[in-house]
This record gives structure tokens, sequence and C-alpha cells, in this order.
């Protein structure tokens, strides 16, 4: 199964240095595998370039069932280990920047309360990958999983509006339309301000921009102008005022995402049903 391995990562990979990081290997160890898988199916499986490997076709014709053998070998050892009562559960859970450093902490702090065995790793990425290559167990993201082998549960969804500080919006006074907005010193990332069509059609620049959310959020917080928040998680802080209540540029979707063979097993299983919980009601604080 080894040998079997390092030919799909390095598939994936398109690298055997890529193969090697990804399998927490070495590269002689995983082009020496390569080698010897090579000389049991007596066919050529690479082509080697300065750019990296190139699969054969014989190679892509095998690559699909080879990672599908290679999942069900993995989800055959995390249910063996799943069922042992004496083990404690370890399990990875990805999302967003801002979700899990300003949304999670305090709902995963309530799991522990009921579930004090399990060990859990955040990891903060945007990419549905990791949960794809089996570098996590579970993701919270805010678009629909594409792949067949992904299966992903849709939780609710909340409303991007405008906040300001308190003591910005008295010293400045609050817009009363969006055509007030370019008088005011703006937080917005310049690429989500693409996508918001009334607020680009203003030709606002940004007199603060990050790439981040959780950045934004500290730049708000800190009075420095106005910007979008989740609703939700604006509520949560008092010093944080609505600007234009009425006025929502943008919606954000959450999800609750697995890898499709991994939905069954019991701790993944228990993890997701609180996180859809507990996210629905993060969600419903929208409407309140």
């Amino acid at each position: 199964m080894h040998l079997w391995r390092s030919f799909a990562a390095a598939c994936r990979a398109g690298s055997l240095s890529g193969a090697a990081r990804a399998l927490s290997s070495t590269q002689p160890t995983v082009s020496r595998q390569i080698a010897q898988l090579e000389a049991q199916i007596g066919h050529t499986l690479f082509s080697r370039s300065r750019s990296g490997l190139i699969p054969t076709e014989h190679a892509r014709s095998l690559m699909t069932l080879a990672a599908s053998m290679i999942d069900q070998a993995e989800t055959l050892e995390r249910l063996a280990r799943s069922g042992s009562s004496t083990e404690t559960t370890a399990l990875t859970l990805t999302a967003s920047q801002i979700t899990g450093t300003a949304i999670l902490p305090p709902l995963l702090s309530a799991f522990y309360n009921s579930h004090p065995a399990l060990r859990l790793t955040l990891s903060l990425s945007e990419t549905t990958e990791n949960v794809l290559e089996r570098e996590a167990d579970i993701a919270i993201r805010h678009t629909a999983p594409m792949q067949q082998e992904l299966w992903g549960r849709r939780i609710g969804t909340v409303p991007i509006k405008l906040f300001a500080h308190r003591e910005y919006l008295e010293k400045h006074g609050p817009p009363s339309s969006l055509a007030d907005l370019p008088r005011h010193r703006l937080i917005a990332s310049t690429a989500h301000l693409r996508d918001i069509p009334e607020l680009a059609a203003l030709g606002l620049t940004p007199a603060f921009s990050c790439r981040d959310d959780i950045g934004l959020l500290a730049a708000l917080r800190a009075g420095v102008g106005i910007g979008y928040s989740q609703a939700p998680l604006a509520s949560g802080y008092p010093e944080l005022l609505p600007v234009l209540p009425d006025y929502v540029p943008a919606t954000l979707p959450f999800w609750v995402v697995t890898h499709r063979d991994l939905r069954n097993v019991p701790s993944i299983r228990t993890l997701m049903q609180f996180l859809a919980e507990a996210l629905g009601a993060y969600c419903r604080q929208a409407g309140s």
C-alpha cells in the first residue's frame, strides 16, 4: 500500500518534494518507492522534467482507482481506531481566520464540557483541499463543496452589514445614505469591495485595507473608520454600532463539510452535529 500511496501523492503534488511533504517522508524514499512500483507493474509512471513529474497516460488511468483504494484503507483504519473505548479521539477542524479565531472558540468550549476526552486541532485555512487530502476531518466553509468526494451540510446564512466604533460616529457623524460614504474613512478589502456593486459604483478607495477579515475587524474595533462585518459577530462588541442598518451589502452562508467516507465515523458525526446546532444558533442571531 505504501508504494501506491507514494504514487498518488506524487500525482497530486506534481513533484517528489511535494509528495514527500504530503507524506511526511523524504524525497529519496518517495523516489525509491515509485521506482519499486514501476518495476513491479512493468510500466513507467512518470516522465521527469525541470518543472516536476508528469504522469504518463497509464498513470493517469490508474490514479482515480489508486486514490479510492488509499481513501478506503485510511477510512478503515480510522473506523477501527474510533471503535476503541480506551483511545482519546483526535480530530482536525479547519475554518477561516475570522471563524476560527472570533466565532469558534466559545462554541468549542461548550463542546469540551460534554466531550472532555476529545483532542482537537484547529487549522486556519480557506481551502477545501485539506479535507479532500485528509489533512483535516471537518471544514467550516462559506461555499458548497464542489468535489464529489466531499459531503456538506448548509447551516445558515448571516448578513454582512456596515458598522463603526461609537467614538468614530460621535466625532464624524453617521452617513445618512450610501452617497455619503465617500466623506468617511472606509475599512475594506479592495477585492471584496469590487464584489459589492453599490459600493464599487461609488468609486470608494479604502482608507484601511487588509486581505484578512481579522485585520479588518481589528481596525473596526479600533475606530479607524466604517467597515463591514458579520452582523451577529459585530453585535458581540458593544462599542460597534450599525451604520445604515437597513443596507445589507452581502450575505455569508455557513457549511460544515467532511469527506464522504468519514461522515459516519462516530466522533466526526458528533462534532458535525454540534457545529451544525451551534453555528445555526449563531446564524439565527442575525434575525433577533
